[in-house]
């Protein structure tokens, strides 16, 4: 029964998830993709596209079309890496950390929504079941 499989249920909650979470965000004018972008820079702000990517399980082209149009918007600023000249990091800039922590309050609240009547102590034990979950994943 599909109601019984691991993998068919974290389907089903990203999905939804998801689609509270965009739902909510259309206000802000953002691209699929930018929110998460955001929500990683204001965590690890001053990062490289690569750890980003990685961070945001987001494909490197994703990666840089969403990078360059949150340039033009203002979101982000880019310096030079002092020995690559090749590579830079990416940092938010005052408009960019506003929006990153509107996107931040959106999703609690769909955290919240998600949660809701799910005593503390399981919360817990759920939030590390998926890290080790995804741990187990990400080993292959």
């Amino acid at each position: 029964m599909l109601s019984d499989e691991l993998h068919f249920l974290l389907l089903k909650s990203f999905h939804h998830s998801n689609k509270n979470i965009i739902q909510k965000v259309s206000v802000l004018n953002l691209l699929p993709g930018q929110p998460k972008i955001l929500e990683y820079l204001l965590e690890n702000n001053g990062s490289i596209a690569k750890d980003i990517s990685n961070g945001c399980v987001l494909d490197k082209s994703t990666i840089t079309s969403l990078l360059l149009r949150m340039e033009k918007q203002d979101l982000i600023t880019r310096k030079t890496h002092s020995t690559d000249k090749r590579s830079s990091y990416i940092y938010l800039t005052e408009k960019g950390i506003d929006m990153a922590q509107k996107v931040k309050k959106i999703c609690f609240t769909v955290d919240d929504k998600a949660l809701k009547n799910i005593p503390p102590q399981n919360k817990k034990i759920l939030l590390e079941t998926l890290n080790t979950v995804i741990d187990n994943l990400k080993e292959d």
